[in-house]
C-alpha cells in the first residue's frame, strides 16, 4: 500500500511538471529530453545545420544554417528544423568544451512527429540520432491507443487495465510496467517504458519515459 501511494504521488507530480507526448492522433511531441553529443571538426550534428568547423583564435568556430559563429565554453548553440518529412527537431544546447578536433555540447531536445503510424518493428540502435529518457505522461480514454503505440485501452477489470495489442497476458495493475517498441514514422523508432497509474472505467493514466531513434534524410 505504501509503495502504491508513493507511486501515485510521483505520478501526480510528473503530471504537473512534465510536458509529455501529445495525445492528438496526428501529432506526437516529446520534449524536455536531456541531450549530449560530440561533433568532429568538419562534421554536423546529424540531420541539422549545426556544423563544427574547428578552432580559431582560441574559440570554437561553428556554422549555424551556413552562418559562422564563434563560441566559447558555456555559450548557447540552438537549432530548429526538420530532420525528416513531418519530423521536427529543436535543440537548445550549450558548449561544454572543445578542441581542435572535437566540439562537445549538451542541453535539451524536443522532437515532434506529425502523422504518426505506429507499427511493431526492430529498432536500429545505431541510428545517427538517439534521444533517451524523454519524460511522458498520458491519460488514455477507453477505446483509444496509448500515443505512439499499437496498445489500446479496452476496459477496467478485477485483474487491472486490459490492453489490446499485447502479446500474451493483457492485464496490468497499478504500478505495473508497459513496454512497447516499434516504428512510429518512416525513419523514426520508439521504445516506450511506462507504468500504470490510475485506472478508471473511462481512462487509464500512465507515466514513464520514451527513447527515440531517428534516421535523418
Amino acid at each position: 500500500m505504501v509503495r502504491k501511494c508513493v507511486f501515485l504521488a510521483v505520478l501526480g507530480l510528473l503530471m504537473l511538471l512534465v510536458a509529455g507526448c501529445s495525445s492528438q492522433a496526428n501529432e506526437l511531441s516529446y520534449g524536455n529530453i536531456l541531450y549530449e553529443t560530440g561533433v568532429s571538426a568538419g562534421e554536423s550534428i546529424p540531420g541539422t545545420e549545426l556544423k563544427y568547423v574547428g578552432l580559431a583564435d582560441g574559440r570554437a568556430q561553428v556554422l549555424i544554417k551556413g552562418q559562422q559563429a564563434a563560441k566559447q565554453k558555456g555559450d548557447s548553440l540552438s537549432w530548429k528544423g526538420s530532420v525528416r518529412d513531418d519530423v521536427d527537431l529543436e535543440l537548445a544546447l550549450r558548449v561544454l568544451w572543445y578542441t581542435e578536433d572535437t566540439l562537445r555540447v549538451a542541453g535539451t531536445a524536443k522532437v515532434t512527429v506529425r502523422n504518426p503510424n505506429p507499427v511493431k518493428a526492430e529498432i536500429p540502435e545505431d541510428a545517427p540520432l538517439h534521444f533517451a529518457n524523454a519524460p511522458v505522461v498520458y491519460t488514455v480514454k477507453r477505446g483509444d491507443y496509448i500515443p505512439g503505440t499499437t496498445l489500446e485501452y479496452l476496459e477496467r477489470s478485477e485483474e487491472g487495465a486490459k490492453l489490446g495489442g499485447v502479446d500474451g497476458y493483457p492485464y496490468f495493475k497499478t504500478g505495473d510496467s508497459v513496454v512497447w517498441e516499434g516504428q512510429i514514422h518512416d525513419g523514426v523508432y520508439l521504445q516506450l517504458n511506462v507504468r500504470v497509474g490510475v485506472i478508471t472505467e473511462g481512462t487509464l493514466t500512465l507515466a514513464g519515459t520514451a527513447n527515440l531513434w531517428i534516421l535523418p534524410q
